[in-house]
């Protein structure tokens, strides 16, 4: 086993990117793969190389020839030998921190969900999709599902509940400039402008100057610092301009550029207010997570005298030029705002521990720390439901038309509903079947699943269906085979998005991806 220093080499990169926490709960994650495909084999690279605890292998497929052609983790000498075990064996090679394991059994048949992260359904029927989803819905399990025509592609993700503190996002300085609190007021008190020659002044920090030209602003039009219109911020960008004692002066420029962002009214974000407004942040139980026991005292936070409809400060203010001391000294009163506002809330989660009969210390000082340092930047996420869509029209249909790949997705449906009428998909030759019926065949297939496809459009609601003749074709024509740079490409989607939902860091896509690399379409569908 590698030591933590090794690990910290080997995964610098990804370390960047989630840090310490989010790769410990990459190599917690243990993921179920039903399905061992292409598609699958290539979503797991992507999970075996970044370190992913464990994962499983359902499937009692053999390994063919033509897997063989398509497929990188299958050898010529594995022909004939259970391609799920052949998988696992040559994945795990690439990275030995990873467990694989190779279960053998239908993918329909898979039950046991016990301690399993997420689960991944490569190429699977619809059928099956819609029974283990709505499992995974229940257990509020993450599902992704992969499916590979040829050229073309779909992605879906579901989850009933996926909450995320550190989402990464990118968010506006929140400096306090227009209601400053009592320490960087005393601070921005403490530099006469007017005392100073122009090589001081060059080196005050463009927080201090923001102040002094708002507070300049409001004695001498006797407004309020509050609901700014642009006219008004364009004044206080001219006394700005006034101030500088030079043109050029790079801190007074970035005090010009800050103004539309820090001459606003503090707003609390939507994604934010739908978390603090969310029934979930109002209940504290023995089983509430940890999460929204956190949402339950930022509401609370928010709503009292102290935070005063403000968020927790993050402590992090952006590089401006400056002397090293004022900076320092600037860094550190942020700072200890930040700390205090940490003390406030965590007062503010005692009471919601103690009301749910939990212990003082249920959540760790760590969570806490970070909570407050993400707060403006909380994320929730439930999706549409996989298993509902037999039942109804796609939550997702009406903005899947929009972006012109509702064809596409009826494609991926009626060929589903082809499978269980045939025992196979659109294009596979029938037992049997001589190489010179195939053309005959796959015309016939072209016309039942168009027709198929229309009918299912007709039903969710669209007026005068019709789906592409050439893109029928292609889809028939590929065989439902998995080509290996289109099932690389999107194996690339599905490790992705899995790596998000398991360190609950970043925005997972909330939706649909289809892609159709022969008409070089990718399109990302928000619910």
């Amino acid at each position: 086993m590698r030591t933590e220093t090794d690990k910290a080499q080997l995964y610098d990169r990804q370390l960047r990117l989630w840090q310490k926490d989010g790769q410990a709960a990459l190599e917690r994650a243990r993921v179920v793969v039903l399905g061992s495909s292409t598609l699958a084999s290539e979503s797991l690279k992507n999970l075996v190389l970044p370190g992913i605890g464990e994962f499983i292998v359902v499937d009692d497929a053999l390994v063919s020839e033509a897997d063989v052609r398509t497929n990188f983790f299958v050898r010529a000498s594995d022909v004939g030998e259970l391609r799920a075990q052949s998988i696992v064996r040559n994945l795990c090679e690439m990275n030995p921190d990873v467990h694989g394991q190779a279960v053998v059994k239908a993918p329909a048949d898979f039950a046991d969900l016990s301690n399993v992260s997420l689960v991944i359904a490569c190429a699977q029927p619809d059928k099956t999709v819609r029974a283990l989803g709505e499992r995974c819905w229940s257990a509020n399990i993450p599902m992704i599902t992969a499916s590979n025509a040829g050229f073309i592609a779909e992605v879906r993700s579901a989850v009933r509940e996926h909450t995320i503190v550190e989402s990464h996002g990118k968010v506006w300085p929140d400096l306090r400039v227009m209601a400053p609190f009592a320490e960087l007021r005393a601070y921005a008190d403490s530099f006469d402008l007017s005392a100073l020659d122009s090589t001081d002044l060059a080196h005050v920090p463009f927080v201090v100057i923001l102040i002094k030209a708002a507070d300049k602003w409001a004695a001498e039009t006797g407004l309020e610092k509050e609901g700014l219109t642009y006219k008004q911020r364009k004044e206080i960008s001219a006394l700005v301009e006034k101030m500088a004692p030079a043109a050029g002066e790079e801190n007074f420029d970035e005090a010009v550029a800050a103004i539309t962002t820090s001459c606003s009214d503090y707003v609390v974000s939507n994604d934010v207010n739908r978390i603090l407004t969310d029934p979930a942040a109002n209940t504290a139980d023995a089983q509430t997570s940890n999460f929204w026991l956190l949402a339950n005292a930022l509401r609370r936070y928010v709503a009292s005298e102290y935070g005063a409809g403000k968020m927790p400060h993050s402590g992090a203010i952006p590089d401006m030029k400056a002397d090293t001391q004022s900076y320092v000294n600037l860094q550190r009163i942020y700072k200890q705002k930040a700390e205090q506002d940490k003390a406030e809330l965590t007062q503010c989660l005692r009471k919601v521990v103690q009301e749910a009969a939990l212990a003082a210390d249920h959540v760790s000082a760590g969570e806490i720390d970070t909570f407050c340092k993400n707060a403006s930047q909380l994320r929730l996420v439930r999706t549409h439901a996989l298993h509902h869509e037999a039942e109804t029209a796609p939550e997702l249909w009406d903005n899947l038309v929009n972006e012109g790949v509702s064809e596409h997705y009826a494609l991926f449906r009626a060929a589903g509903v082809f499978l269980e009428k045939h025992g196979r998909y659109p294009g596979i030759p029938d037992a049997g079947a001589g190489a010179g019926d195939l053309d005959a065949q796959c015309e016939q297939d072209a016309r039942e699943l168009r027709a198929i496809a229309v009918e299912l459009m007709t039903a969710w609601g669209s007026k005068d269906a019709e789906v592409a003749e050439s893109l029928v074709a292609e889809f028939v024509r590929s065989g439902y085979m998995e080509l290996h740079n289109v099932a690389a490409v999107v194996g690339g989607i599905v490790a992705q998005e899995t790596i998000k939902l398991i360190t609950h860091q970043y925005v997972p896509h909330n939706g649909i991806c289809i892609i159709d690399t022969a008409n070089n379409v990718l399109a990302a569908v928000k619910a």
